[in-house]
């Protein structure tokens, strides 16, 4: 009878200790990943934006008002899937989807299982019934959401009509080398995690025709707006600058999926 207690102590002291580990391990997770107060603030809707967090994180444009020097991107607008980093809280990409939408494109931002797109590749699948009225869908992420992106784009080609990767690749268990899907890569040359040698040596797994985008100074943080990324390089350019030229790469590309 002691022998079986002292077992049993043992037992439930090293479930409790694994336990408090991996809670431990979620916990820092969600809080290096938490949002920064700029993101909050993209979340709600203006003249030109509307938010709704119902279901995704719904970025959409609203008609321009008289006056807009921007009405919108050439042809018909496509549409944005985006999956967050691991980790990070998916609001913390909300500055800029706000930008790409107001640019004219619709960006929906997919909340993934524990925040890591691994776990929901296929998050995308009901968006496209749920917004019929847009025709051409390109699907991306950003880091291990940009890799769970790659994956559903290879798997589902005549769903989407293209792929963004902001520092992100492929693995070659998906290699898109010989796809005709157009693809653009965005990068930051300071970046600790996706460094500029890894996005070199992933090219062979990419179309030829991929348009590369490296953000000098731009790190892997500073992707999105939230609190810390372990590993990482120190940037030489400010977050909004770098998301400024995020953005503008991402809707110079969306622009031209939609062009006639």
């Amino acid at each position: 009878m002691r022998t079986f207690t002292w077992r049993r102590r043992l037992v439930y002291a090293t479930v409790s200790v694994l336990l408090i580990t991996l809670i431990g391990v979620a916990s820092l997770a969600l809080y290096t990943g938490a949002s920064l107060p700029d993101a909050t603030e993209a979340m709600a809707t203006d003249a030109l934006v509307q938010v709704d967090a119902s279901r995704w994180l719904v970025f959409r444009p609203l008609p321009r008002p008289p006056g807009s020097t921007r009405l919108g991107p050439p042809g018909t607008p496509t549409g944005f899937i985006f999956y967050p980093g691991g980790g990070v809280d998916p609001v913390a990409y909300a500055p800029l989807a706000r930008a790409i939408a107001g640019a004219g494109h619709p960006v929906i931002i997919v909340p993934v299982t524990l925040r890591l797109a691994f776990f929901d590749v296929d998050a995308a699948t009901p968006v496209f019934a749920t917004f019929p009225e847009i025709r051409r869908w390109a699907i991306g992420g950003h880091s291990l959401g940009g890799v769970a992106a790659s994956w559903y784009a290879r798997a589902n080609p005549d769903r989407v009509s293209g792929l963004i990767l902001w520092a992100a690749y492929t693995d070659a268990d998906h290699s898109l080398a010989t796809a005709t899907l157009p693809v653009l890569s965005i990068s930051g040359t300071r970046d600790g995690n996706v460094t500029p040698a890894k996005i070199v040596a992933a090219r062979l797994l990419l179309p030829v025709p991929t348009r590369y985008v490296a953000i000098e100074g731009g790190n892997h943080n500073q992707f999105g707006s939230y609190r810390f990324q372990a590993n990482d390089g120190t940037p030489t350019i400010s977050r909004t600058e770098q998301q400024r030229q995020v953005v503008d790469a991402t809707v110079a590309f969306l622009d031209t999926l939609g062009a006639p």
